[in-house]
Formats: structure tokens, C-alpha cells, sequence
């Protein structure tokens, strides 16, 4: 008995044809020629009611009539006709289909009621299928080429599953030329039934298969999409190219978080979470797949350059920098045996530049070097052919330099053509990854440290932070719910602090008030000197209006204040229901810098965690990054370690180091609150004053919703705690 339950329709033994003609001009007609083809070696039946015989094998009206076990129907027939054909599977016995049909759930009309009819269908029969709207299946091994492609697919060890037909279309055609190959060829089509998880629980276990390869244009369920994804990247690598990256979306956001996440950033945060790899672009997409399918393997990310040509080592250190990939700080040692072997003008330093005129034995010394420094994680060699340039000699000394197993990725750039043409053979054929220009070497190892990385993030898995800090749920819930209950969305300031109380997070003590009296009286409770805010639920962005005043430091100033403030948002916004002011004393963090935290609802993925740079311009500086919930201190750490900002939190000039922890405590707890109040699809603190002696959250805005209903308690999120 197959372990997996796709494995009659990936490896079938038979397979009916319906639609299948000799005509050469239908899909049916096309596939039924592209299954003879191909050799392949199982029993092919051709079902159609018009015909006695196709291609000299016997048609069947139907497969009710076939009499023989049939492991996989392919479905090439009007839209109106498939849920009939679908329970005559059921009937047959066929647990497995492919509907290459249009005119379903994608074109209007009838066809949504088409897939309704078809899904029901299908759930009775016990029937799981791809498609509707896809060009088919390839498996090359099997020599089973499903679809109504015109160019046949070579074998390879590369898997590729893909939301497009037309581009498994340009691929097939593009393979061959480019001596690239697959195990399978998978089109998803509207993925009604079978998605991408289903495919992958399959390839993770297929013996031909070394790398997989998606490309996606839409998530339609993100939890078990990404389960799926973490569970096949422990035994194979697995890239994404996702279209759609700059989408343009019209929708007002009600907090600075809320625009400065977009889907694509999401789409990013959830990768990482899983263990794949993301490539930006077609020619990507196949160069990290040949990478990481060959089963090199980097522990880190910093890499070691060895050149003969400065300029050379200039565009690898450009495209790192582009890439993310450090360049490595050279161990005392490493740099004392370079000096022992490489002329004294050399380098000094990584890059490591041997001069133009380095022979191999100088090279080979280099590279032996770089390669054992403990601070390196993989080596990439360059050379530029020159006069004094013997390029076949410094590939053997390369080689020979190196262990015959080794631990670290190596890959070389030898510049030129004919010069160099049989150097690169020889580097190639002893197990160096060989590239024409030093650009797209970096961006290979590139790949091989976001796998490294996004695997080590995969095998993060954080429990509700609840469970240890305890906050006060009902307390939260009750301040929600009162929200809701008032029919409104956006919680006021003193409801949002006492919401980020509830969950142990610092804010400071926040005083309404309806007029200058109680303004001052507010003002003399928390202690001067103190910032006023306009109140009103009509207004999310204060300083927009003029509606903010700070540092203000007695009773007259109290009362200009107030006037002034109430006067600027009612002649900004002279439509916005004025509630007042609000009044709370001026954090007393000394060094302290601003920071952004915030949250918001993808979606696609849920909710999703913002950190970055805080303050007015945060729209501007645009200096965040984004990261899935349940969040740890470790998760947390590289969320902030991702921005720019990050640097500004350590020591510098006469101001102290913030306190660290206590902003990765934030986070945390604000992952708690998202993790545990689904009705919460919009939150930022800004600013969130960051200090050596700990943080204070001095604003907050959070949006909420009732939540659809749900079973579970955590369904809400894509990835489990």
C-alpha cells in the first residue's frame, strides 16, 4: 500500500483519458499524443463517447465501462460536464484526478456554481484533484507527461510547483536548450482541492527529487501552507518566487503600522519562519535551486574572497552588501600566514588581494588560509586573467589546497572566455560551484546562508508567552469588548494604554480632559512638566492636526496649550467630533531613542509583528522589519537586528547602550496580545521610548474588529504557538 495518499495520481500504473481524440487539435486529443510520446509504460484508457478506437487502443464511454482498476483520471472536457465525470470516478473506484477544464470559480458566470458542484462532488466520491484551469502533471521519470504542452520536459532533480500554466508553459520549452531538468512539472492551476502542501508532503519523500521549486501568486490557506513548507524544508530546499511584490493597495491605514506593512513584507516574515529560500526573479529562481540542490551547505553567513584583480573584489563586496552576506573580519592568525606567504603589498584584508601577478602556488596558499579561518563560512575565489595569469595552473593549486571533503561551500569566478575555459571545467568537475562574473557567485551563497538561517528560525517555536507572564485576559477582553459593544473601532488612549497595562507593558499614566480646568487639574496630578494631546476618536495621526504640545511646564502654559490645540483640529478636521485633550507627563528616559512597535492583520498570514524606527518621520525613514507571531527572545532578537535602527540601541558617543532586553520584552508581550485578542487588527506604540533604564510606550493607537468565528483559540494566527 503508497504511504502517501498522492501517490497514484504522481506515480500512476493507469490512467484515464477523457476527451481523448486523434484530432491533434484538442487538449484531450493533445494529451492522450503526449502520454504515447513519452513511452509511458502503465495502461492508458480513452474515454470518449464519440469514438470506438484512439490511436489504435480501444475508447470507453465512459470509465464505468473500463472494468479495470484505474489509478488517475485526466479530465479534458467542458466545465458542465466534470462533476458528472468526477462521480463516475467515485464509482469506478478512481481516488485521483487532474482537470485541465476551464470555465470554473475563475471566469464568473456559471463556472462558480461549476465549482461548487464540483467540490461537493468530489467530497461525496472520495475524489482529490488538481485544477480546475491547469495545463497537467509532468513526471519525467515516470515518463508521464500529463498536459497539452508542445515541448516535451527532460528528467532532472529539480521539483516545480506553480500556481501559472503558462509559465510551466515557457519552462518546459526553456528547459532543454538550457540543459536543466526535472523530477516533476506540477501545475495547480485554481488549486480548489490540491495545493501546494499537498504536493510538497509528496516531493519531500521523492527519491528524485533534490530541490523544489514554487511559484506563487496567492496563499489561500496560509497555516497549512507554511506547516507544510516547515516540514518539507528539514529534508529538501525549498524556493519561492512570488509575484506580485509591488501591489499597490488604496486602503487608508489607521496606524503608521498599518502602512508601513505591506503583503510582500509578510509574505517575506512568513518564508523565514518556514526554512525556505526566496529568489526575486526568474533567472534566481533556477540559479539558488542549483545551489542548494547540489547539497552544498553553509553554516553562516560570512564570507571570504581571494582575487588577483582589486576591481573584482570591489563588485563581489558590492553584491554582498546588496545580498546580506557579511564579508568576514580575517583571524590574527589567518592574517599572519598571509603575510608569511603573499607579497607584502598584498591586501591585508578581506577581500584578499594577491596581487595580479600571483602565482598558483601563492594562490593556493591564500586559499587555504581563508578557507580554514574559523571567522569564514565560505570562500569564493576570483581571478581575472593577465599577462603573467597561468589560469589552469592556479585551478589545480586551488583544488589542491582544499580538503576533498569539505565543510564549507567554495565557489569560484573565473573571469573571462577562452582564457580561462578549461580552468572553469576543471574547478567544476572537482566540486566548485563555477560562475562567469563574481556577482552572481555572492548572490549563490547568498541562498545557502538565507537556507542556513530561515532553517535555524524554522526550528523556533514559541509557546504563548501568557503562559509564563501571566496578563490579565479578562481584564483585556473586557476593555474590547466594551469597545465593540459602543460600535466603535478605534480604542481611545486611555483605553489603549490600559490594554498594554493588562499585558505588562510600560505607558504612562494618560488623564482626559473636557476643558482648561480640568486640564490643569490633570496636568498638577502626574507632575509637570507634561505633553497635551487632542482627544478625538475621529483623529488617529495628532501631530497632522497640530494637535500635539509637549514640555509644557506651568498652569499658563496649560491653558494656551489647551485653546490652541482645540482650535488647530477643529479647523483641520472641523467635521471630527472633539472630545477634548488628553494629558500625561513627559517620560523621564534619559538617552532615550524612539522606536516604533506595532501590529497588524494580513490577509493572507494574520497578524504580523512591526519594529523600527519610531517618531514622526517613521513613514518617511521607512527603517522596519516584519516578523509572523508567537514570537521569542530569539525571534524577537532578529526582528530588531534587521533594521537600521538596531545600531542606534547599542553604546555610542556619551549615550549609554538602551536596555536591550527590555525592548525584546515588548515585543514579546505584544506578540501575546495579537496571539490572544483576534478582534485587535491594528496596534502601534509610537513613540516607544527606549533608555538604558528600561522603555515606556508614551502613545498608542489600536483598531479593532469582531473576529469572524472560529474553532480554536490560536486559529486566527498562521503559525501556531
Amino acid at each position: 500500500m503508497d504511504a502517501n495518499p498522492l501517490a497514484k495520481m504522481m506515480n500512476p500504473r493507469s490512467i484515464a483519458v477523457y476527451g481523448a481524440s486523434e484530432n491533434g487539435k484538442s487538449v484531450g486529443s493533445r494529451v492522450f499524443q503526449n502520454l504515447i510520446a513519452d513511452g509511458f509504460e502503465g495502461k492508458i484508457y480513452p474515454i470518449n463517447p464519440k469514438h470506438q478506437k484512439v490511436g489504435g487502443l480501444k475508447c470507453y464511454a465512459s470509465v464505468l465501462d473500463v472494468g479495470e482498476d484505474i489509478d488517475l483520471a485526466v479530465i479534458a472536457t467542458p466545465a458542465r460536464t466534470v462533476p458528472g465525470i468526477i462521480r463516475d470516478c467515485g464509482e469506478a473506484g478512481i481516488k485521483n484526478a487532474i482537470i485541465l477544464s476551464a470555465g470554473f470559480g475563475e471566469g464568473g458566470g456559471d463556472g462558480a456554481e461549476y465549482e461548487k458542484e464540483l467540490i461537493a462532488t468530489a467530497n461525496r466520491a472520495g475524489v482529490r484533484f488538481m485544477g480546475p484551469n491547469c495545463v497537467g502533471l509532468v513526471r519525467p521519470w515516470h515518463k508521464m507527461n500529463a498536459t497539452f504542452l508542445r515541448a516535451g520536459t527532460p528528467k532532472g532533480r529539480i521539483a516545480l510547483i506553480s500556481q501559472s500554466g503558462a509559465l510551466n508553459a515557457a519552462i518546459s520549452d526553456w528547459a532543454e536548450p538550457h540543459h536543466l531538468g526535472f523530477s516533476a512539472l506540477v501545475s495547480l492551476g485554481n488549486a480548489t482541492n490540491i495545493d501546494f502542501g499537498d504536493i510538497m508532503q509528496f516531493l519531500a519523500t521523492d527519491p528524485h527529487t533534490d530541490a523544489i521549486l514554487l511559484y506563487v501568486e496567492g496563499i489561500k490557506h496560509a497555516p497549512s501552507f507554511l506547516s507544510a513548507m516547515r516540514a518539507t524544508t528539514r529534508l529538501k530546499p525549498v524556493i519561492v518566487l512570488k509575484s506580485g511584490r509591488h501591489e499597490g493597495s488604496s486602503k487608508a491605514a489607521s496606524t503608521h503600522t498599518g502602512a508601513l506593512m505591506g503583503g510582500d513584507n509578510v509574505f517575506d516574515a512568513a518564508l523565514e519562519r518556514t526554512g525556505a529560500v526566496r529568489a526575486l526573479s526568474f533567472g534566481q529562481l533556477f540559479a539558488a535551486a542549483e545551489i542548494l540542490g547540489s547539497n552544498k551547505r553553509s553554516n553562516g553567513n560570512r564570507l571570504g574572497i581571494v582575487t588577483n584583480g582589486g576591481g573584482a573584489g570591489v563588485l563581489a563586496a558590492d553584491r554582498a552588501g546588496d545580498t546580506r552576506v557579511d564579508l568576514a573580519t580575517l583571524a590574527p592568525k589567518t592574517v599572519e600566514t598571509l603575510d608569511g606567504v603573499l607579497p607584502k603589498y598584498w591586501s591585508h584584508g578581506n577581500p584578499v588581494d594577491v596581487l595580479g601577478d600571483a602565482t598558483a602556488k601563492e594562490y593556493g596558499a591564500a586559499v587555504k588560509a581563508v578557507y580554514e579561518d574559523p571567522n569564514v563560512d565560505g570562500l569564493l575565489v576570483l581571478l581575472t586573467p593577465q599577462a603573467m595569469t597561468d589560469a589552469d595552473a592556479i585551478a589545480k593549486a586551488v583544488v589542491a589546497a582544499l580538503p576533498k571533503r569539505r565543510s564549507k561551500p567554495v565557489l569560484a569566478s573565473f573571469m573571462g572566455e577562452s582564457s580561462v575555459s578549461s580552468a572553469r571545467e576543471y574547478l567544476s568537475k572537482n566540486g566548485i560551484a563555477d560562475f562567469a562574473t563574481p556577482e552572481p557567485a555572492v548572490s549563490a551563497f547568498s541562498y545557502l546562508a538565507q537556507h542556513h538561517r530561515n532553517r535555524k528560525l524554522a526550528l523556533e517555536t514559541p509557546s504563548p508567552l501568557s503562559e509564563q507572564h501571566h496578563p490579565d485576559l479578562e481584564g483585556a477582553r473586557m476593555i474590547v469588548d466594551a469597545v465593540l459593544a459602543d460600535d466603535r473601532d478605534m480604542l481611545s488612549d486611555i483605553e489603549s494604554k490600559a490594554l498594554m497595562r493588562a499585558f505588562h507593558i510600560p505607558v504612562n499614566m494618560t488623564i482626559e480632559a473636557d476643558s482648561e480646568a480640568a486640564a490643569l487639574v490633570a496636568a498638577e496630578t502626574v507632575g509637570f512638566p507634561v505633553a497635551m494631546k487632542i482627544n478625538s476618536p475621529d483623529i488617529s495621526h495628532k501631530s497632522d492636526v497640530g494637535g500635539v504640545r509637549v514640555n509644557i511646564s506651568d498652569a499658563a502654559e496649560v491653558m494656551v496649550a489647551f485653546r490652541a490645540i482645540v482650535a488647530s483640529a477643529k479647523a483641520a478636521r472641523p467635521n471630527a467630533h472633539i472630545k477634548g485633550v488628553t494629558v500625561e507627563a513627559m517620560a523621564r528616559l534619559t538617552g532615550a531613542r524612539e522606536l516604533v512597535i506595532g501590529a497588524s492583520r494580513d490577509k493572507v498570514f494574520g497578524p504580523s509583528i512591526l519594529f523600527g524606527a519610531g517618531g514622526t518621520m517613521v513613514e518617511v525613514l521607512q527603517d522596519s522589519a516584519v516578523a509572523l507571531p508567537p514570537l521569542n527572545s530569539v525571534l524577537a532578537d532578529r526582528l530588531i537586528n534587521r533594521t537600521k535602527v538596531s545600531k542606534l540601541l547599542a553604546a555610542f558617543r556619551e549615550r549609554a547602550a538602551v536596555d536591550r532586553e527590555a525592548v525584546i520584552d515588548v515585543l514579546m508581550r505584544i506578540s501575546d496580545l495579537v496571539c490572544e485578542l483576534p478582534q485587535v487588527v491594528e496596534l502601534d506604540i509610537n513613540p516607544l521610548f527606549a533608555g538604558p533604564e528600561g522603555v515606556l510606550a508614551v502613545d498608542a493607537r489600536i483598531k479593532v474588529a469582531r473576529p469572524p468565528a472560529r474553532d480554536g483559540r490560536y486559529d486566527h494566527v498562521a503559525i501556531h504557538p
